[in-house]
């Protein structure tokens, strides 16, 4: 028998394996390829387009207590789809649910005013011109408690004359002397035929509005705007004001460089919109809070201008349901983890602290799916808050077992991961968000809120200490302080860039804990100087990032480029100020009280009796806890949120030593050593 030919065999495979530096590296940059298309995908997102006035007059017919279109706004809109531009209006002025005297003045001082308890104007009518009669007391009123409004901004910002129809409509066209150039009352007004002697009206006409907008909604030479403007006489309702402009040749929905949100714009807007119609100089709008008109081109339709309104109320509404479903079910989460805990089956308590590390990211991406716009919107904020942080604590295990993170580290990877993105993409989140201020209040219109920079920043600061705790394993304290300080630094791009998170108070909150744990890591010591060097970082930084906000102009600023403004037009620290009496005052209320107190024990428990047993699992516990620590006291003391900032970042610190707790305790419970991530041991570089 001749030799058979062998098989041939086929070659083993080869595994090709990066060096462990070699992966962090494509990590790297992986991620980076990933935010710049992500950014990219920002920038091809619709611009809203300029809306300028064409007419010889243009006139702002206010209505006390219009939060919706009446039916006589819906015959004028249905005249006018094709030269009509919708929305809705904050008519907040300085103090939430003051009377509508108080958006009349915001109106014509072009920042929010107060009243106080002058809700009744009075005008004495002098030939063709009046006089507002309590003037100076409402001068005295809008500057008490550091007020910065100017009231006669409007009527002095125009070259021409600013003529007003009615008592309320004379506080917004009152010169800084309280003069009005023209003024009628309504019912002179309408008898005369709506006849217009200035380039600039202001009505309010009161029962005869619907009467005074149609009329003028039929005349081919005036731009018509119908504003709500605040409550109606005893009521305190902050409710968002319906709007609509009549006599444009580019219908949609509005919008402005003030709230980047598609049909919503604030009374400041309108006020920068009069001002530019009368021809006002660059100077005089640059004290003005407002930004100009702009516009999302769109086919109208009086039930789509509806359906848009409704939406943006839902946003303040159902928004207080999703939260009693968040408040019902985490009070029976935390029945179960006490039940668990007292009957030593540790895996319990372990499960809902894993869901408590990613609930701050769920209440967030809630705003991907539009619930406003459901039939009920109530039940499906509640329905998908509660899916979305399900599906983030089922990923969060997920990720724990193929990695061995431990699963509050697990978390805090997604957490980061979602703010990350949110903040690439621009923060289209952000509006149907549970973390965001509802419309209503007239808050955080864009970027990161006090809440979301809270959530973000606890988030980032375990995600870095525990990549620190790995690398200084290895002994590779510099990779340690390397990776620290560029997970840091990114997160202050994303919590600080204007077109991200736009968050002044933020930056200065997380660059000081970022450079203290990149201090403490390196094993330097710390002294005063470089305690004092850390914080003059966090100025500079937010500096550079206001100014170069600054400079792209007055129409596409945020408000960290207008407090550079305000600091050139010397009144920047009455906005400080202010700031500084609205985060003491959330402090000093019952809720402040009682929050401080609560979170000081629970930072106690945290040092003395955790951080000894989780450290030697956690080699860098100590240090992120204290950069939490200051993220919460800097960022409670330097936003006016303030005890909105305690509160989540105190939550994050306490929800994931709990969950590392509960896991080394379910890790003993079963008499093994090796059960739990933290119980690992991770070989030497």
């Amino acid at each position: 028998m001749g030799n058979r030919p062998r098989a041939r065999q086929a070659p083993e495979p080869v595994r090709v394996r990066l060096p462990r530096r070699g992966r962090v590296v494509a990590l790297l940059v992986l991620a980076a390829v990933v935010f710049a298309l992500l950014r990219g995908v920002h920038a091809l997102a619709p611009e809203p387009t300029e809306s300028a006035v064409f007419t010889e007059h243009v006139v702002l017919v206010g209505v006390p207590g219009r939060f919706q279109l009446t039916d006589a706004d819906r015959t004028v809109l249905a005249a006018h789809l094709d030269d009509a531009q919708a929305g809705v209006v904050s008519t907040r002025p300085r103090y939430v649910g003051a009377c509508a005297a108080a958006g009349w003045t915001t109106l014509g001082a072009g920042r929010r005013a107060a009243v106080g308890d002058l809700c009744d104007p009075a005008v004495t009518v002098q030939g063709t011109g009046a006089t507002v009669v309590d003037w100076d007391a409402r001068l005295a009123t809008a500057a008490a408690r550091r007020g910065d409004a100017r009231l006669g901004t409007l009527a002095g910002s125009v070259p021409g004359c600013v003529a007003a129809v009615g008592p309320g409509a004379a506080l917004a066209a009152a010169r800084p002397d309280g003069t009005v150039a023209a003024y009628v009352t309504p019912e002179a007004f309408v008898a005369g035929g709506e006849k217009l002697t200035c380039p600039v009206t202001v009505v309010d006409a009161g029962a005869a509005s619907d009467q005074v907008v149609a009329a003028l909604a039929a005349r081919d030479d005036v731009t018509l705007f119908v504003s709500g403007v605040g409550p109606a006489a005893g009521s305190d309702d902050p409710g968002l004001g319906a709007f609509y402009r009549i006599g444009t040749t580019l219908p949609g929905f509005v919008t402005s460089a003030s709230t980047r949100r598609e049909g919503i714009v604030t009374l400041t807007d309108l006020t920068r919109e009069l001002v530019d119609a009368g021809r006002g100089s660059a100077a005089a709008v640059a004290t003005i809070d407002g930004s100009p008109l702009a516009v999302y081109p769109s086919d109208l339709s009086v039930a789509a201008i509806d359906g848009q309104n409704r939406e943006v109320a839902a946003l303040s509404d159902a928004s207080v349901t999703g939260y009693l479903f968040l408040a019902a079910g985490g009070t029976l989460l935390a029945l179960v983890a006490l039940v668990g805990a007292f009957r030593r089956r540790w895996i319990l308590p372990e499960g809902v602290l894993t869901l408590g590390s990613v609930l701050l990211a769920g209440m967030m991406l809630t705003g991907a799916v539009p619930w406003a716009r459901s039939s009920s919107p109530g039940l499906a904020v509640g329905l998908t808050v509660w899916g979305v942080i399900g599906v983030l604590t089922l990923l969060a295990v997920a990720v724990s077992r193929r990695t061995s993170l431990p699963p509050p580290v697990a978390g805090a990877l997604i957490s980061v991961v979602a703010f990350t993105v949110d903040a690439a993409l621009g923060g289209p989140m952000e509006p149907g968000s549970l973390l965001n201020s509802r419309p209503v209040y007239g808050l955080r219109w864009y970027g990161f809120g006090n809440v979301t920079f809270a959530a973000y920043a606890g988030a980032v600061l375990v995600l870095a200490g525990w990549v620190a705790h790995r690398f200084l394993l290895r002994d590779r304290r510099r990779a340690a302080v390397v990776a620290v300080a560029a997970i840091g630094l990114g997160a202050v791009v994303c919590e600080g860039w204007p077109s991200m998170g736009s968050d002044f108070g933020g930056v200065i909150g997380l660059v000081p804990a970022v450079l203290w744990l990149c201090l403490t890591l390196s094993g330097v010591r710390i002294t005063w100087l470089r305690l004092l060097l850390v914080g003059a970082a966090a100025v500079v930084a937010v500096a550079a990032i206001s100014l170069a906000d600054w400079a792209r102009g007055p129409d596409r600023r945020s408000h960290l480029g207008n407090f550079v403004q305000r600091v050139i037009d010397g009144d920047a620290l009455d906005v400080v100020s202010r700031k500084a009496v609205a985060s003491y005052e959330t402090i000093a209320s019952p809720l402040g009280v009682g929050s401080i107190l609560v979170g000081v024990a629970l930072w106690f428990v945290m040092f003395r009796w955790a951080v000894p047993r989780l450290s030697p699992g956690f080699t860098t516990l100590r240090a992120t806890l204290v950069a939490i620590l200051l993220v919460a006291v800097v960022g409670t003391l330097v936003n006016d949120g303030g005890i909105g900032v305690w509160q989540p970042a105190t939550a994050v610190a306490t929800t994931a030593v709990g969950c590392l707790w509960a896991a080394q305790l379910r890790a003993r419970s079963r008499g093994s050593s090796s059960a739990g991530p933290l119980q690992r041991r991770h070989p030497r570089a």
